[in-house]
């Protein structure tokens, strides 16, 4: 989730992390939630779920955040008991890149910083997986699609439309007797075709080696911790930032305004409105214009003004959809001024002791997940991601 602290001397930064649930074998259904059986609705919310009945190890791919058409190759082990460790391969910038989530703490490794991030585990909060697969059933419809054998696995394809012709029709393959991601992929309404994440290999052991979800500095790593985010009102929003919030009664596409987080940093205050619609998720930052900020690139960012607040919205939705949700983040219907698309506003101050670069390391099958940080050593930029 979303961070800003202090760190070093003066230094602060932005290292927000969506952590949307993994993978989902063996629940229990709830009131008004199906059995697996043939519905493809049950099978979707079952690879929703963080909850597990055997471990996994396994290989794959994902898109890389730093660019359109890169990925990132992934090994990921994951315990039944939900602790994950991922280590990334490949491109060669993020070899060696790692993470552990042991459930109670995230820590995440940077090689070629020699820096150790060290936070409250995502798994600590509510698993939402029902209220998101709820929502989604609102705004998709859902049924099986034609399945293939992904990794020497066979697979069930659930083929989420959408019912708003503006959003990519979304396809889950997800293993046939576990209920695992295995592949994700998505169809624009142009016709246009990407692969979110893809499994290479999996397995799924019945020992898995304890020690491998343990991470300890070496090697005079510095350690940063971060405090968790903090949830708030409008009312109380309004009364810490100066300004008060634009929450819109209605988002387009059949959004909805799921929490609002206060960043933690003196340097930066600013307010993470998270909105979904139960597949896809974004984020909505809003701050005053009167912060020292500078004009960065970034791919999946939309960024405007709204009077003296300015908006950020982040999400690996299209720009075009970006700027429609945008739009709908304003009083009056139209924003002020709109950036060309791939820009965003964040601070820069190069005498800040900060050396992080943003990231991808939480392998999130059901969700593109992305953590970020400011880089201001040599004066350089990379925008909060949602």
């Amino acid at each position: 989730m979303f961070n800003l602290t202090r760190i070093a001397k003066r230094a602060a930064f932005a290292l927000p992390i969506v952590a949307w649930s993994l993978v989902p074998i063996a629940v229990a259904a709830g009131p008004g939630v199906p059995t697996c059986g043939d519905d493809a609705d049950a099978w979707l919310l079952k690879s929703m779920r963080r909850s597990f009945s055997s471990h996994v190890t396994a290989v794959i791919i994902q898109r890389d955040p730093a660019g359109e058409d890169q990925h990132q190759t992934v090994r990921v082990e994951r315990s039944k008991d939900g602790k994950v460790h991922h280590v990334v391969t490949q491109p060669l910038r993020r070899q060696g890149t790692e993470s552990v989530d042991d459930g109670k703490r995230l820590r995440v490794y940077l090689p070629d910083q020699n820096v150790m991030i060290d936070q409250a585990s995502p798994h600590l909060q509510e698993d939402d997986a029902e209220a998101r697969w709820k929502l989604a059933r609102k705004n998709y419809d859902l049924k099986f699609g034609t399945s293939v054998k992904i990794a020497g696995r066979e697979t069930h394809c659930i083929v989420a439309s959408p019912h708003d012709d503006r959003m990519d029709t979304r396809r889950y393959y997800v293993d046939r007797k576990t209920g695992y991601p295995l592949r994700m992929e998505t169809s624009s309404p142009e016709g246009g075709k990407r692969i979110i994440y893809d499994t290479r290999e999996i397995q799924f052991p019945s020992e898995i080696d304890p020690e491998r979800f343990e991470m300890k500095p070496v090697g005079g790593a510095r350690v940063l911790s971060y405090d968790p985010p903090q949830s708030l009102k409008a009312p109380d929003a309004k009364r810490k930032l100066g300004f008060a919030p634009i929450l819109p009664p209605n988002l387009p596409m059949g959004f909805k305004v799921q929490d609002m987080q206060l960043t933690t940093s003196d340097r930066w205050r600013a307010l993470a409105v998270r909105i979904s619609d139960g597949l896809v998720k974004a984020t909505v930052y809003q701050w005053l214009s009167s912060n020292d900020v500078k004009i960065r690139s970034m791919e999946m960012g939309s960024s405007g003004t709204v009077g003296d607040v300015r908006l950020l919205v982040v999400s690996e939705m299209s720009n075009d959809i970006r700027r429609d949700l945008l739009r709908a983040f304003t009083r009056s219907g139209e924003i002020g001024t709109l950036q060309p698309a791939g820009w965003c506003f964040q601070p820069i101050d190069p005498a800040q002791d900060l050396v992080l670069t943003g990231w991808e390391p939480y392998f999130s099958p059901m969700q593109l997940t992305v953590l970020t940080a400011i880089k201001s050593h040599s004066g350089t930029v990379i925008c909060a991601g949602p």
